[in-house]
């Protein structure tokens, strides 16, 4: 119920205490103050938004070419195995041809000669002669094993001095990339103390507060409420693995749990999924997906996908949210794997506090649409509206 005091005291300040709640609202949304307020918070919030969304992509480049670099210290540590190997056998077929030409400068022949052949008996003349056949051909075989020994040790030199080079520049763009991750960072955090000091305005004057539905607090409808007026509108809903009235009820019960209006979060689905016509990974609320997105944040079950856009939700609407007052624990699909990440991710979460109601949505926070609050507050009024009348 904050939201309505915050009203009534605005209205009180403004000297209309007295007047309906619809005159207090339309004087509270034209007094100056408070649109000058409203515009300068979406638009710090906006920028914060966007810088946020910079600096996830640079820390994803500097994680890819990270991993070239690595890819590229592996090669070259097995080429120069590689290298050295070659090496070593290339130095045991020259010893070899050594010591049989040295052999054979001893011997003053190869086995092969007439003198040799028809010295000594007639089969120890036959045997020199096969025995030197057989020597020469390994002498060939050697020759050639040696010399392909030096052209592969030749090529591996080149591959390593381009492996090498390429590893220069991937490391120059890395540092490059460093100082951009931390150039970004810097203005990410003036980004959120700008957008964090509107937000300080915009409370102050009642801003903040001068119209919208708060996003947590007890849902209003049933499972079989939202799902009713659902079947009246004729959405033709595409689900592989649950039914609407399954997700209705899930909605409900992982928002009770982190006191978030699970009915509205329900409504806010049907908005991104187009009446769940479009939800692919178990993805209701568009986690993950951006205008330059091959793809959102992938889920494995339906109550993952909930429980990960609850907690989201939570952490936009609750300054205070910590992962010590949560239900269950981060989801590992949206805030990190690793348990004590995700901890540090929600609890830090640097958008924290700055949608307490669903017309605070938009402009950066949750969608980028100025339009997406109104959009999702439509659905839930008519939804209301078709529960009252049934």
């Amino acid at each position: 119920m904050v939201p309505v005091v915050t009203v009534l005291v605005l209205g009180a300040a403004l000297g209309v205490a007295s007047r309906p709640a619809g005159a207090q609202q339309s004087l509270i949304d034209s007094d100056p103050a408070v649109v000058q307020a409203r515009a300068e918070l979406e638009q710090e919030q906006s920028d914060a938004h966007a810088a946020a969304a910079r600096l996830e992509q640079v820390t994803e480049q500097q994680a890819a070419v990270e991993a070239q670099i690595a890819d590229h210290r592996t090669r070259i540590t097995e080429m120069d195995q590689q290298r050295a190997t070659l090496a070593a056998w290339r130095g045991l077929l020259l010893q070899r041809l050594k010591e049989r030409a040295r052999a054979l400068y001893m011997t003053g022949g190869d086995g092969t000669g007439v003198s040799d052949v028809l010295s000594g008996t007639a089969m120890d003349g036959v045997r020199r002669k096969e025995l030197g056949d057989a020597a020469a051909r390994t002498d060939n075989t050697n020759a050639k094993k040696l010399e392909d020994a030096r052209a592969r040790v030749a090529k591996l030199q080149d591959d390593l001095r381009a492996e090498q080079s390429d590893l220069e520049q991937q490391q120059a763009q890395l540092d490059t990339l460093v100082a951009q991750v931390q150039q970004q960072q810097a203005l990410v955090d003036q980004r959120v103390a700008a957008a964090n000091a509107a937000l300080e305005r915009a409370r102050v004057i009642g801003a903040l507060h001068a119209a919208g539905e708060p996003i947590m607090g007890p849902a209003a409808l049933t499972a079989d409420q939202m799902v009713g007026w659902f079947n009246s509108v004729g959405y033709s809903p595409r689900l592989s693995n649950t039914t609407v009235a399954e997700l209705a009820q899930i909605y409900l019960e992982e928002g009770a749990d982190e006191n978030v209006r699970g009915d509205f979060a329900f409504a806010q689905a049907i908005v991104e999924t187009g009446g769940f016509s479009a939800s692919p990974d178990n993805n209701y609320s568009g986690l993950g997906w951006c205008d330059s997105c091959a793809r959102g944040t992938v889920f494995p079950t339906p109550r993952d996908g909930i429980r990960a856009q609850i907690q989201l939700l939570l952490n936009y609407a609750d300054p205070n949210s910590r992962t010590a007052g949560l239900h269950h624990p981060p989801s590992p699909y949206w805030w990190d794997p690793e348990p004590v990440r995700a901890a540090h991710y929600f609890d830090t979460y640097f958008a924290k506090g700055w949608a307490p109601t669903w017309s605070d949505m938009g402009h950066g926070n949750w969608a980028t649409d100025p339009n997406y609050s109104g959009k999702v507050i439509g659905v839930y009024h008519r939804m209301v509206a078709w529960a009252q009348s049934h």
